[in-house]
């Protein structure tokens, strides 16, 4: 395991009791221990993420945790994502909302369209920017397909020029 790039060693039964502590009354602790699993890089993060999202009692931790879902490098993040869309609190299907924007993969649009009959209107704005999101990164990769088709279009049409 590394801490902020620092190799360390923690045993699994140190891990173990860091896990607990997800179960711990006190948010704050929760929140404590789901970070230094983060930064530990704690095989069972994902699973753990989900599940903060789908049963954590602070609307404050499940927003913390679609922070840490949007920082990952990985399509893992977009389940937990995803289920923040469902949340019973507003505040958290926004910053899901915004994350899965920020992430930008079409493949969600599906769970952002059902939000655009949401009760809350700021989440209803909020799904269609979404939508809007997604639509501007095809466009822009639209245009660079584009763009290379062009140039190697145009690259083809000199050699056959050059070899006559």
């Amino acid at each position: 395991y590394e801490v902020l790039g620092v190799p360390r060693t923690a045993t699994e039964d140190e891990i173990k009791k860091v896990r607990l502590s997800l179960q711990d009354a006190d948010s704050d602790v929760r929140w404590a221990a789901i970070q230094l699993l983060f930064n530990i890089r704690d095989p069972q993060l994902g699973p753990n993420l989900e599940k903060m999202m789908a049963e954590d009692p602070d609307p404050e931790v499940r927003m913390k945790v679609v922070g840490l879902f949007r920082g990952q490098e990985n399509v893992s993040r977009l389940g937990g994502l995803v289920r923040g869309l469902g949340d019973v609190d507003a505040s958290v299907r926004m910053a899901s909302l915004q994350a899965l924007g920020d992430i930008g993969d079409p493949s969600v649009a599906t769970w952002v369209t059902a939000l655009l009959r949401d009760v809350e209107p700021t989440v209803r704005i909020e799904a269609l920017r979404t939508l809007g999101r997604f639509q501007d990164k095809r466009k822009a990769e639209f245009k660079v397909l584009a763009d290379k088709l062009r140039a190697d279009y145009e690259e083809a049409v000199r050699r056959a020029a050059a070899r006559r």
